[in-house]
């Protein structure tokens, strides 16, 4: 990795160029060398730590930069082996392809919704609250 950041241990290193090799962090835990018991705990610590997710960044810069490759010549290289998958009647490969364009896209990134509650809302949550699960069933059913 041309991008060492002096923060990362060595495992830590090979944890991020593999990461950024196959975009799995649990399988990239594996790669690195962490225990198969230990790798899915291990990748979510790791993506968590800031000079981690900084030396991913760098590395990602870094290999565009000597492929001389942007986001559009990805995108582009995609949409044209999807329209190839669906010459040749390949429906696997298309979907493959959504899969990579999605991703790309962020599509599969969860939905974030905010829900803020004002001091005179903060009453009737805390009622909610107070609630036993009986008595939250009957009000969703209807009952009263």
């Amino acid at each position: 990795m041309s991008c060492d950041l002096p923060k990362l241990t060595p495992r830590q290193r090979l944890f991020v160029d593999e990461y950024v090799l196959c975009n799995n962090a649990s399988e990239a835990a594996r790669r690195a060398g962490y225990s198969e018991k230990t790798a899915g705990a291990i990748a979510t610590e790791n993506l968590q730590k800031p000079a981690i997710r900084q030396a991913i960044e760098a590395l990602r810069r870094d290999n565009a930069a000597r492929l001389d490759l942007t986001r559009q010549d990805v995108l582009e290289g995609i949409l044209e082996a999807i329209e190839m998958a669906r010459v040749m009647a390949d429906p696997a490969a298309m979907l493959a392809g959504y899969r990579d364009l999605a991703r790309m896209c962020g599509f599969n990134e969860p939905e974030v919704h905010r829900v803020e509650v004002s001091p005179s809302a903060s009453a009737v949550v805390a009622q909610f609250v107070a609630m036993t699960d009986d008595e939250l069933a009957t009000l969703v059913s209807g009952g009263v």
